[in-house]
């Protein structure tokens, strides 16, 4: 998965599935049932905007809460899911001897991990209506068949820092939940 992924290398889990290891060479249908309950837990830490550990994400800035989404300001609320692609793409790969959970799509890595992007200088023609009987310029930013007036601009190069939000890892309430999957599995008998 290019975007993220996790891998658990947690002693405690796989002391657990080596001991029930024994009683079945088929452990496909157990590893993906916590693949499963990964893709899950990552779910819930993007619905309640907390990391690992329940650790919350820290407030989205003024200048991306009022940025127009659907004609309206984006707000505060529900960071990560604008758009729901990121949530809807996480997903789950397993076989005989592990599971993974993550997502493909390629901005998760930033928000996982948080990044400094740097926007390299441009130039470009923007769009606006000039009103001829006030002589204003209307600022807002038009299409440019409903435009009457075009100018260029120039940005300078600037940096945007992402701060990490995590939403993929695994906490104490993982591996407990991890470990009562492996014990269910062997209890109520592997196929």
């Amino acid at each position: 998965m290019a975007g993220a992924s996790i891998i658990v290398d947690d002693a405690v889990v796989l002391e657990a599935i080596d001991d029930y290891a024994n009683r079945s060479d088929n452990r496909r249908p157990l590893m993906g049932s916590i693949g499963a309950y990964l893709v899950t837990a990552s779910q819930r830490r993007i619905e309640r905007e907390t990391g690992p550990g329940g650790v919350k994400w820290g407030r989205l800035s003024p200048r991306t809460a009022n940025q127009r989404v659907n004609g309206r300001a984006r707000g505060y609320d529900h960071m990560l899911r604008v758009s729901g692609r990121l949530y809807g793409s996480l997903t789950s790969a397993s076989d005989n001897d592990s599971a993974e959970a993550g997502t493909n799509v390629i901005y998760a890595g930033p928000h996982q991990f948080g990044a400094d992007i740097v926007q390299h200088a441009r130039s470009q023609r923007i769009y606006r209506f000039y009103d001829k009987k006030s002589d204003r310029i209307d600022y807002r930013f038009r299409s440019r068949s409903r435009s009457n007036f075009e100018s260029w601009v120039t940005i300078g190069e600037h940096k945007v820092t992402v701060p990490a939000r995590p939403f993929l890892g695994f906490d104490d309430a993982d591996r407990d939940e991890v470990i009562q999957i492996v014990a269910d599995y062997y209890t109520e008998g592997a196929p």
